[in-house]
């Protein structure tokens, strides 16, 4: 049965929807709001104490905006190169109706950066495995931009075997807008120029304290031991990255990027609930967007430059 609640009004901090109770003072807003209709599911994920995981192989043979862009190990996977920076993320997504927004801001050797995410777009391979109706039959999922509680990567074919198979709690794809220190960090590759192709993931713990990942029998991970991997069960971890679709062949890890950038935050909160309020978003507020007071002007199609 479901449970009643109390009646609340929706404000935005933070550019992320908030409720509070009903009678509250509400401090108006100058900025424009878009609401998202309430739909049966609701994910609240606040993620902090973020590890860079990127480490330069070699000299530097592209730059893009004054970052190294290749040869660049973006897994490290034992562990040289995770580096623990200061961060912040910030998530409200209905993953039914596929609609929300994500927002996160880190700091690393190049400056302050902001990511911002309100589309959501299927990858090109399954968005998901699910045990189905007898643990011996597995669903796989398709065409979904927003999954929940899948398994993904390893050897499940649902992503590529760059990450042991994991429980994911949630996991989107899509297009996604970055700044560094306040300019617009540009994707000058193809689709989906100028933004990049945005993935975060909800898992359990997938790196160990020292930024590692591990097989089950405690070596050093990779990609040739997809279906070994080993995960911590009661750890949480947020997973973020973006990167280009033009897919070469590069001396980067993985190869078919020219530009990839993964973060893992390690301090994570997760609520799911029944959503029975709309989500509130706030498209004149993103970072990435312009600020309140000079939004960058859109584009036909709804494009900002």
């Amino acid at each position: 049965m479901r449970r009643p609640y109390p009646i609340v009004t929706t404000v935005i901090l933070g550019c992320l929807a908030t409720l509070v109770p009903a009678g509250s003072a509400v401090v108006a807003q100058p900025c424009e709001v878009e609401e998202i209709p309430a739909g049966p599911l609701r994910y609240e994920v606040l993620a902090s104490a973020p590890r860079l995981n990127r480490r330069v192989t070699g000299p530097v043979e592209h730059y893009l905006h004054g970052v190294p862009a290749e040869p660049v190990d973006s897994f490290v996977y034992d562990g040289n190169g995770s580096v623990a920076i200061d961060g912040r993320l910030e998530l409200v997504i209905d993953p039914v109706a596929e609609v929300g927004i994500i927002e996160a801001s880190w700091t690393d050797g190049h400056g302050d950066w902001s990511y911002s995410q309100q589309a959501f777009v299927h990858p090109e391979h399954w968005s998901g495995v699910r045990i189905g109706s007898s643990v011996n039959t597995l669903k796989y999922l398709i065409n979904e931009g927003v999954t929940s509680n899948v398994y993904l990567h390893g050897d499940t074919e649902a992503g590529m075997g760059v990450l042991p198979t994991a429980f994911t709690f949630l996991a989107t794809w899509g297009p996604t807008k970055v700044e560094l220190n306040g300019h617009p960090f540009e994707n000058p590759f193809e689709f989906p120029a100028p933004d990049w192709i945005g993935h975060a993931m909800v898992t359990e713990g997938v790196r160990h304290p020292d930024g590692s990942v591990r097989t089950a029998s405690g070596e050093i991970y990779d990609p040739s031991q997809a279906g070994a991997g080993a995960v911590e069960h009661g750890d949480l971890e947020v997973h973020l990255v973006f990167h280009d679709e033009h897919f070469p062949i590069t001396d980067n890890f993985p190869p078919i990027f020219s530009f990839f950038y993964h973060l893992v935050f390690e301090d994570v909160s997760i609520v799911t609930r029944e959503n029975d309020a709309p989500i509130i978003v706030d498209p004149t507020c993103l970072p990435s967007l312009g600020t309140r007071e000079n939004p960058r002007p859109r584009q036909p199609g709804g494009r900002r430059d």
